[in-house]
């Protein structure tokens, strides 16, 4: 019986690896449906590709590490616990496992010392809610900081769905009767100046978590360019144009005063507080 079990242990191991690694090789076989998806080129994607496989020793030690520390971890004698078993909900459960573990280990040379586990998932977490943070949402702040104007604004900047660093959400979560269209355009010129020298494959704006406009990174990365530059007709007149709607529409067949209006309209018009745009108007 025990030589059937593992018998049955190894094969599933061997399965489990087969299936991960198949994962990895399906992107050899999808470089062109990727490349159009995310829109990056091939050369890029294959890039990937290879600093995987780069660091793939960084991995099998790191992978090594785990396990011993895992091994390690589960060979530590517990002493039962006395008395009846306490009754605990999946919330108690779910709190324990991000919880620092401190361990006696029973070493003669560190009879008092003390072993620190942190789940994993808890330093991905950290990890990435630290990039998202000083990478994207640092600068935000710091534009906002810099003009009265954009006082009691709030927006929120960072990567999609938190994790995808090719793609950066701008997401407009507030205003006040302050702000006039104009003052929202300015700060979104002013976020695209701080983060022209990095390479996005495109740029989301929303309003309140519900995305508006799309626009590749390249055509972001030329609007922070031009307003370096102080090119202000392209960045108030050309630029809306180069926005994409969900359904794929640029704003076309209009005036260049009136696209970058409908442009100010269909991202945040809706709300109430942005009445100067019901009358076409981009100041207070």
């Amino acid at each position: 019986m025990n030589r059937s079990a593992s018998r049955h242990a190894v094969t599933a191991g061997f399965l489990g690896w087969t299936l991960d690694a198949f994962d990895f090789f399906v992107v050899v076989f999808l470089l062109d449906v990727l490349s159009a998806h995310f829109h990056v080129p091939k050369k890029q994607i294959i890039f990937t590709l290879t600093m995987t496989l780069v660091f793939r020793p960084v991995g099998l030690v790191s992978i090594a590490a785990g396990l011993l520390l895992s091994i390690a971890y589960y060979a530590i004698p517990v002493e039962p616990p006395r008395g009846p078993r306490e009754k605990k909900n999946f919330r108690e459960f779910l709190r324990k496992q991000f919880k620092m573990e401190r361990v006696q280990i029973p070493i003669p040379a560190l009879r008092n010392k003390k072993l620190v586990f942190v789940g994993t998932p808890l330093i991905a977490a950290i990890i990435g809610y630290s990039a998202n943070v000083f990478l994207l949402q640092e600068p935000m702040n710091d534009v906002l900081k810099q003009n009265m104007a954009f006082r009691g604004m709030s927006v929120s900047t960072h990567y999609e769905y938190w994790v995808v660093p090719g793609v950066v959400e701008y997401d407009l979560q507030s205003l006040t009767l302050r702000q006039a269209p104009i003052d929202v355009h300015t700060a979104l010129l002013e976020f695209a100046k701080k983060v022209r020298e990095k390479r996005y494959s495109r740029v989301d704006l929303s309003y309140r978590g519900v995305r508006k406009f799309s626009i590749d990174g390249a055509s972001f990365q030329r609007i922070g360019d031009e307003y370096a530059k102080h090119h202000f007709d392209y960045v108030l007149y050309k630029a809306p144009q180069l926005f994409r709607t969900d359904s794929g529409k640029r704003l076309t067949n209009t005036s260049d005063h009136d696209a970058l209006v409908q442009f100010h309209r269909q991202w945040y018009g809706d709300d109430s507080i942005a009445q100067p745009l019901q009358n076409g108007a981009l100041t207070r």
